[in-house]
């Protein structure tokens, strides 16, 4: 294997009930508007709406897509980039 240097930029924010922050988090960078896409197990657990609920509550208007499923081909991807645009 060929060697590699990874440095991510990713904020990783973890632990009990930090979805709640989601909305202040959106609000920092200034979001407005925001895809939210999430499998359907995703959907079934709750969390979709615990999102959906912190996110409006921060005036951040969202758009769902939910139509895919474990492991998307190049046609649910297309049907998602469709939705997006």
């Amino acid at each position: 294997m060929q060697q590699f240097d990874f440095k991510p930029r990713t904020r990783v924010i973890f632990g009990a009930g930090a979805i709640e922050r989601l909305g202040e988090l959106a609000r920092e960078l200034n979001f407005r508007r925001t895809l939210l896409v999430a499998d359907r197990g995703l959907v079934a657990s709750g969390h979709v709406d615990e999102a959906l609920a912190t996110l409006r509550l921060a005036g951040v208007e969202v758009a769902r897509f939910h139509d895919f499923e474990t492991n998307p081909d190049t046609r649910m991807v297309q049907a998602g980039r469709d939705f997006a645009a």
